[in-house]
Order: C-alpha cells, then structure tokens, then sequence
C-alpha cells in the first residue's frame, strides 16, 4: 500500500486568526496523515520546525499556522536545518492564521484556505523556491521583508487596540502616522548611496506587501535573486502616499525612491539607535543601521501553480 502524505501543522495559539479552523479544513480534506504541534513561546515554531527537517523520517510537508511572524520562525527553521545538513528539507505551505497575512497573499494571491489546502494535499500546487534575506546584525532570517521608521511604528501603535485583522494594521498605521517623525537617514543598495536625507521609512522586499493590504515594494520579485527597497523620503506628501498604498502604484508619488540590489544598508546619520521590524515583528533599538542582505532561492514553499506576478515565470 502507497504510504499517505504526512503532514505537521506548526500552530501558534496566539496569533491574531482562527487556528484551529486552519487546522480542521486542512484534516477534512482527508487526504493526509495530520500531526499538530502547538507553540507556548516566542521562537517554539523555529524550533519545532528545525527538529521536524531534521528527523530520521522528516515529514512530507510542514505547514505554518500564524501570522507572517509564525512563518518567519519556521522559515527559519527550516533554512537552519538545510544549513545544518539536513538534506532533502520539507517544502512549506503558509496557511493565513495571523492578521495581516501577508506572506499567504504573496504565495496564494488571498485564495480561500479551504481551496488553498485542498490543492496542496492533492498535488496540485506548484513547488517553488523563493529568496530570504539575512540581517547581519543580529543574523536574523527575513521571509515577508523588512524596514525602519513609520511601518515599525505601525506596528508599535497595534498593541492594545480594539479592531481586528487587516483593520487593526490599517487603523495602527493612520494613528502612527498622526505623529511620526522623519529621521536623518542614509539608504545605500549594493555600496552606492541611493538616498540621504529625511527618512520617514524604508521598506525592503521581498514580498509588495504589508499587512495584508498595502503594496509598498510594487516592483519586487520573489524569486530573482536580489532585494527591492522603497526609500519614503520627507519630501513626500504622506496622504498621496497612503492612497497610493492601497489604490495605486507608491513610485509615482513624488519623493518616493526606489532601488535593488544584493545588500541594502539603512542607518541613522545622527547615530541614534533605528526603530526597525522585519516580518512583523520590531527589533529592539539598539543599533544606528541594519545591513540586510539576499539568500537566494533559500526556501521551498508550495503556492498557486498559476504564479502570482511577482514571481518571475508570473
């Protein structure tokens, strides 16, 4: 008798989506033995997924249940194991269980979670790699894509407000912008300047976009190799670009850069310590510049077998 697709769920309980509903449309699909394994700490889903590559007889798929930060940490996982030489390690299936979701947008274009399991336990999705980027800072692994200034504080003015999912980022995001402060800064992609000056953030891709809803890296391919930036700058008019976010194309806004390259290199000019975040997830302050640069073709995730634009055959 064939043996049936093994699969592990990687589930974090405290993500901003409904967990548990992930993990029953995926089992009623019936097409897979299912293991659960639930996370009780920041940097469980790492962990877990790093034993899971790495065992005698490694599961057939590992799928991420969270937000972009649950799937960063099994990313991650998984990266360090294939680093560690695990062999042949687990392809990822990103299921949309935190608030933004932004990855599962990326790899599944916002196709419903039912369809979405149901593809990937028959074979009917596509097996691709996808790029990550590493800070060299803190060696941190990067799947959604980082940045500093305005985005960092939209995540910051999330904590303890009452609106939900997509709502709650774009909600976090106006109120951050009410008082946030452009910052004396310098953006240089593979060695050469590509801004200095007032920053009000940077967006390095990566995936176009962020929580869930705003295309803020509209050039970046998945899949090429290199990382895309978006440099805000203080001369642009922060109401265009947020409605360029969400309606149009930001590097039509005026003041808007744009570059790409292998290592993308943000720092504060007056030295002071950057509010920087990257999948979701703020880095404490505590240094004046990030150097972040590509791992290419790092990961293997499943996603739609018509590719979504920002990959290349896309």
């Amino acid at each position: 008798m064939t043996r049936g697709l093994r699969v592990a769920m990687v589930v974090n309980p405290a993500a901003g989506g409904d967990g548990d509903g992930m993990v029953a449309a995926l089992e009623a699909v019936g097409a897979a033995e299912v293991h659960t394994v639930r996370t009780t700490a920041p940097g469980d889903a790492r962990d877990i997924a790093y034993k899971l590559a790495g065992a005698a007889e490694p599961p057939d798929l590992i799928v991420s249940v969270g937000g972009d930060g649950t799937v960063c940490e099994v990313a991650a996982g998984l990266f360090r194991a294939g680093e560690a030489g695990a062999g042949a390690v687990p392809p990822l299936l990103v299921a949309p269980g935190g608030t933004g979701n932004s990855v599962y947008r990326g790899l599944w274009n916002d196709e419903p979670w039912e369809k979405v399991a149901a593809l990937a336990l028959r074979g009917r999705a596509a097996v691709r790699t996808i790029d990550l980027a590493r800070i060299e800072q803190n060696d941190h692994v990067v799947v959604l894509g980082s940045g500093s200034g305005l985005f960092a504080a939209t995540l910051l003015a999330a904590r303890n407000r009452p609106e939900k999912g997509r709502d709650l980022l774009m909600a976090a995001a106006l109120a951050a912008m009410e008082d946030h402060e452009p910052y004396p800064g310098r953006v240089t992609v593979d060695g050469e300047v590509l801004h200095e000056g007032g920053v009000v953030e940077t967006i390095v891709g990566g995936f176009r976009y962020r929580g869930g809803l705003l295309n803020l890296v509209p050039a970046s391919i998945v899949d090429d190799g290199l990382l895309d930036v978006t440099v805000v700058t203080s001369a642009v008019d922060m109401a265009a670009f947020a409605q360029a976010a969400v309606l149009g194309d930001v590097y039509d806004v005026p003041g808007i850069l744009w570059g790409r390259g292998e290592r993308i290199t943000v720092a504060d000019t007056g030295g002071r310590a950057v509010l920087f975040e990257h999948d979701g997830e703020v880095m404490p302050r505590n240094t004046p510049s990030y150097d972040i640069h590509v791992v290419p073709a790092a990961l293997t995730v499943l996603t739609a077998a018509d590719a979504p634009p920002w990959f290349k055959e896309g």
